[in-house]
């Protein structure tokens, strides 16, 4: 009677050390996604915690720190450069999280999320707590799918639909000026008014809004060129030139309404664009003006394609 006896104690206790052995101290579920986003990007709404409930897939509880995602509830508990650690509450375990980024390549990063608890030191209850927490696997890439499919959209990152197009006007007749104050629509439209003049008597046709540039040279200096797209070369006054651009060359473009400040973010975006992607710029940016500015009072009602040549 001893010997069975022994054989099954021998066999529990077999049994409970592997137990102890294949479950680690800590239990981990872990869930990692690749995006096609710069690492400056992803840390500008990860790490930040008051752009989560931009992208966060499940409900915002309190302010920026508390969510809810399928029954559990995740508190950001420190945000620092590289990272953001939280705790995720499932009802049955808590569990401390480390969320962590890392470029991976030219304009993509790897986003790791990794959930931990200190096992029990009950084998009952340590096995329970191993397959509750390996669950949490999925939870976490549908957060993380979340978040890509955000960072992935243009729109939320720059504020502006940006979108590849090809250059359509290949002549164009240009004109320049410098001022010492940021030039007005007067003396902009008196350029382009010349500039129709011309186009006019030379018995061509023009192809497209409007297009301008306006470069600070220094604190007193501002250089502004306009050019007026053109169906065929003219022979341009003193004043002006013929310019060329290479039909079918790339473009990055967008569209804004509102005055100044919205077309100069609307460049700065661009720029952001180009960099990020590791765009090269064979010419200077430009606007197109799709309606009349001068005739326009209203600033809100400016609409303007702004453009910027890559390759």
């Amino acid at each position: 009677m001893k010997r069975p006896a022994l054989l099954v104690f021998g066999t529990l206790l077999i049994i409970v050390v592997s137990i102890y052995f294949i479950i680690p101290q800590y239990i981990t579920a872990t869930s990692v996604v690749s995006v096609d986003a710069t690492d400056v990007n992803v840390a500008r709404f990860l790490v930040d915690q008051h752009q989560w409930p931009k992208w966060w897939p499940g409900k915002v509880v309190a302010g920026d720190s508390v969510y809810e995602f399928n029954g559990n509830r995740i508190t950001i508990t420190n945000a620092a450069a590289g990272y953001v650690d939280c705790d995720v509450n499932t009802g049955n375990d808590v569990l401390k999280c480390k969320v962590s980024y890392q470029a991976s390549g030219e304009g993509a990063t790897n986003i790791t999320w990794k959930a931990a608890k200190q096992s029990s030191l009950n084998p009952i209850t340590r096995i329970s707590e191993y397959f509750r927490i390996k669950k949490e696997n999925t939870e976490l890439e549908k957060i993380l799918k979340s978040f890509k499919k955000f960072i992935q959209t243009d729109v939320n990152v720059y504020g502006l639909k940006i979108k590849l197009s090809k250059v359509k006007d290949g002549t164009m007749l240009a004109t320049s000026t410098s001022t010492t104050t940021y030039p007005d629509m007067a003396v902009i439209y008196n350029l382009i008014d010349g500039l129709h003049k011309q186009i006019s008597a030379a018995g061509a046709n023009e192809s497209n809004k409007p297009m301008l540039n306006i470069n600070q040279v220094d604190e007193k200096e501002y250089h502004t060129m306009v050019a007026v797209p053109i169906n065929k070369e003219v022979q341009p006054d003193q004043k002006s030139v013929i310019n060329k651009m290479v039909v079918g060359g790339n473009l990055l473009e967008t569209e804004t309404k509102g005055g100044r400040g919205a077309i100069n973010n609307a460049f700065t975006q661009l720029k952001r664009y180009q960099k990020d992607h590791g765009l090269i710029s064979p010419a200077m940016p430009y606007e197109v003006m799709m309606n009349n500015r001068l005739m326009e009072k209203d600033t809100a009602k400016w609409v303007t394609k702004v453009y910027w040549p890559i390759f």
